[in-house]
């Protein structure tokens, strides 16, 4: 994969069933705190760092066999990856113009880092939601020990879009995600792209 910036054991189941992740939450929260299955997760900061792109969707394979995980690599920015990070995707405004014109002036894909999502956050510029009120579209950002750490789209079935590091975008689940992201997540509306955009400028 090309490099780029970066910013609970199983239940009984029935053969193929994924295992339930240990959750803490009601309808009415806007967080969501679990460990999800612990070994995929460090396995998948493991290959996270693969860099040659059929050794990384081998060890997805064979992690699938093994967990029976749900992530599935999409096409999504596929002829750019170098030019956009999880946040730039999650936030929205990966495909716009203007985000576009910044990456290449800068030469730095992660112009929209971890420092400026916190920002964003104090200055109330997202709106968070209750887990209950979220739907397709929505932002799903995860923590670990309170600090912002990864960005993801919430898709059909309550199914995941999130970019991981300098590798493609993925469908996931939400908690097949690397260890190093946290067991945090919280929800917030949709924003406005073009509007989210314009403030980068105001951190700088």
């Amino acid at each position: 994969m090309p490099q780029q910036p970066s910013d609970d054991q199983p239940e009984d189941r029935s053969p193929g069933q994924p295992a339930a992740p240990n959750v803490t939450r009601s309808n009415h929260a806007k967080s969501i705190s679990a460990s999800g299955n612990a070994d995929l997760r460090h396995e998948l900061d493991k290959a996270s760092k693969l860099r040659v792109p059929q050794d990384y969707r081998d060890e997805l394979e064979r992690l699938r066999k093994k967990y029976r995980h749900s992530i599935s690599i999409l096409r999504d920015g596929i002829d750019r990856i170098t030019r956009f990070n999880c946040f730039a995707y999650g936030l929205g405004f990966w495909k716009h113009a203007e985000y576009i014109r910044r990456v290449d002036a800068a030469g730095n894909s992660a112009i929209a880092d971890s420092h400026f999502v916190s920002w964003v956050l104090e200055q109330d510029i997202l709106r968070e939601i209750s887990v209950s009120d979220a739907k397709e579209g929505d932002v799903v950002l995860y923590f670990d020990k309170g600090a912002v750490t990864h960005a993801a789209v919430l898709g059909e079935e309550q199914t995941l879009r999130s970019k991981w590091g300098g590798n493609e975008v993925h469908q996931h689940g939400l908690w097949e995600v690397p260890a190093q992201y946290g067991d945090t997540v919280r929800y917030y509306r949709k924003p406005d792209a073009a509007s989210l955009l314009s403030h980068l400028q105001d951190i700088k």
